[in-house]
């Protein structure tokens, strides 16, 4: 399936707009009052540079503390609405000195909304979009779809597809800061599907040898090694197995084991086993029974949701 509205996925258009109409950006009312709770719900969007389940170690001389979070990639169909309502009205609340009446903006803060263009080294960044840096000094709760709690951090990578909610809040006014401006806080992360993983990783062997169709080789036994007769005959009706003899002539006074005839075909002129041989009553040991290869499933690979 190709997806050619973001960078590096494979869930495709359609999913990604029926989703984003499904569960757009929106308000979250609190069901007791009817009231606006704070937290604004994001619709579907990509983790990139994800720190969910701990903090990113502490970088040198950095004087807060690293905090929990994720930078979220935005879909062509985000409305930034409700998102810019919640900005300006805190920038009015926190920062009114720094609007500038002729302009009719804010200046000297830094805002919240972001070019994907900025980081289009990195994987998924789509030129055109906009991204959010959203961080939280606790752990956000992550659940999946079912609401289950997800502890499993592969179930969490760089490139997946998740629900979040955020809160506006304003920073560096109080203590003073050089950089202040306002934000939104990670309050809680819902995965919701699997896509191309940034930064690589191992292939998928049912990508790489797709189209693939090789004949099993015919592998001889190791007469060699054939252990002396004793052990009972296979049972009857068993696949693969012919009347007795198995192709080979016979000789007087000796008594052959049926052997697979996907394993062994006598060559031409072969009239005697080789010197030495013992009497066998069993299928050979050792025989290679060539079987269809299967690839186990990689649960980071599910691509149910897309069904």
């Amino acid at each position: 399936m190709t997806t050619t509205v973001m960078r590096d996925s494979i869930v495709g258009d359609t999913w990604i707009q029926q989703t984003a109409a499904a569960v757009p950006v929106q308000r979250i009312v609190d069901q007791a009052t009817g009231n606006f709770n704070g937290d604004i719900r994001t619709g579907p969007v990509r983790l990139a540079f994800d720190n969910l389940f701990q903090p990113p170690a502490p970088k040198p001389n950095q004087q807060s503390a690293p905090k929990f979070g994720a930078t979220l990639l935005f879909t062509p169909w985000a409305d930034f609405t409700i998102f810019q309502e919640e900005y300006y009205k805190l920038c009015g609340q926190q920062f009114p000195e720094y609007y500038d009446t002729g302009s009719g903006q804010y200046y000297g803060l830094h805002s919240p909304f972001l070019q994907q263009a900025e980081k289009v080294k990195h994987g998924g960044f789509t030129p055109g979009l906009i991204c959010m840096n959203c961080t939280s000094k606790y752990k956000p709760p992550i659940v999946d779809a079912r609401m289950n709690p997800i502890v499993d951090t592969s179930k969490v990578y760089p490139g997946v597809w998740a629900i979040c909610t955020l809160r506006a809040y304003g920073y560096g006014k109080n203590p003073p800061q050089p950089k202040k401006g306002v934000a939104f806080g990670l309050q809680s992360v819902m995965i919701i599907g699997d896509d191309t993983k940034f930064g690589g990783g191992a292939p998928d062997p049912r990508k790489q040898y797709a189209g693939v169709n090789v004949a099993a080789p015919v592998v001889r036994p190791d007469f060699a090694n054939i252990p002396v007769g004793g052990a009972p005959a296979p049972a009857p009706g068993i696949p693969g197995y012919t009347a007795p003899g198995g192709g080979v002539p016979q000789m007087p006074g000796v008594t052959h084991a049926p052997i697979p005839q996907q394993h062994y075909t006598p060559g031409q002129g072969f009239t005697q086993p080789p010197a030495g041989v013992p009497t066998a009553s069993a299928p050979l040991p050792g025989a290679y029974a060539p079987t269809a290869t299967t690839y186990p499933t990689n649960p980071d690979d599910d691509m149910s949701f897309l069904n």
